[in-house]
């Protein structure tokens, strides 16, 4: 059997234990072959990125997302290969280079008030309609500071998709 199916079968029976299916519900992190975290959240690099269903460019392209900075969970890696999750739980292939680490948030379900600092009570800042995508500026203590198309504000961290679970990012 080739090397590569080894590993990729070794990656399959490592992904339906225990450990690593903890880590994809946010519980453990491990670090992948890169020698970052695994599960953690990226953002794709570029307008149109296909997504495959394994890790090499013959694997058939199972859709294709045509949105830059859109936010992505890596939850597991194969060489240059990672395996993601998407907002609505679709999972798949992208080759590594059409990721990047730019963190971003996307506003998700319906709108969401920004606030203009952390804590309830706090005046709008400005209103994120859901599908918009903002850039995350820092989060601490459940708490987010997005900025969208030029103004920023503050969003709990359930309120969005795009953070693990009580992440802090400076």
């Amino acid at each position: 059997m080739a090397r590569w199916h080894v590993r990729y079968i070794i990656m399959l029976f490592l992904l339906s234990s225990p450990g690593i299916s903890g880590a994809m519900a946010g519980e453990k992190i491990l670090m992948g072959e890169s020698g970052y975290p695994v599960p953690r959240y990226v953002s794709l690099a570029k307008n149109t990125v296909n997504v495959r269903t394994g890790p090499d460019g013959k694997y058939p392209i199972i859709w294709i997302f045509k949105k830059a900075g859109l936010p992505i969970k890596v939850i597991a890696e194969y060489k240059d290969w990672r395996k993601i999750v998407d907002s609505e739980g679709a999972t798949g292939w992208i080759w590594g280079p059409l990721l990047s680490s730019r963190r971003t948030g996307l506003i998700i379900a319906r709108r969401q008030p920004l606030l203009k600092n952390p804590g309830r009570n706090q005046p709008v800042a400005v209103i994120a309609e859901a599908g918009v995508i903002g850039k995350i500026r820092r989060c601490d203590h459940g708490w987010c500071e997005l900025e969208v198309n030029g103004f920023s504000g503050w969003l709990r961290q359930s309120r969005f998709w795009g953070t693990l679970k009580g992440e802090k990012l400076d």
